[in-house]
């Protein structure tokens, strides 16, 4: 198929699917006699897989890597990838956390100094 009509199939750009084959992401294409690059039905596939991949955090330097030569993914690369991407969401829900709390703490200084009238401290250390 040519790449019009992978963009159809897929729901990317064109400019994205030669973003991904130039990044080698998306295997190089066929080219025709005209130079038209023509894919394999499975590109829709592995285009599918790249985004699903994005959403949920992945660079694309790690998809890259998860790819074999023959256009499968690793289990086991997939499987420690997903256990370094799921620490990396933890740590970022704990900070999160504590962000939360910590404007919930200055949340709670601003309310105060609006109904007392106080000057608002230029130390928000107690905030922390």
């Amino acid at each position: 198929m040519r790449i019009g009509e992978l963009a159809e199939k897929s729901g990317l750009a064109t400019s994205a699917i030669r973003y991904y084959e130039g990044h080698g992401l998306l295997p190089a294409p066929m080219r025709s006699g005209n130079g038209y690059r023509r894919y394999a039905e499975s590109a829709v596939e592995r285009l599918r897989l790249i985004r699903i991949s994005q959403k949920l955090g992945f660079t694309l330097d790690v998809i890259r890597g998860l790819f074999a030569e023959t256009g499968g993914c690793s289990y086991s690369k997939t499987f420690a990838e997903v256990n370094v991407r799921i620490q990396e969401v933890e740590l970022l829900q704990a900070s999160l956390a504590e962000q939360h709390q910590n404007l919930l703490k200055l949340r709670a200084v601003l309310a105060h100094g609006l109904a007392t009238g106080e000057k608002l401290p230029c130390d928000l250390s107690q905030t922390e």
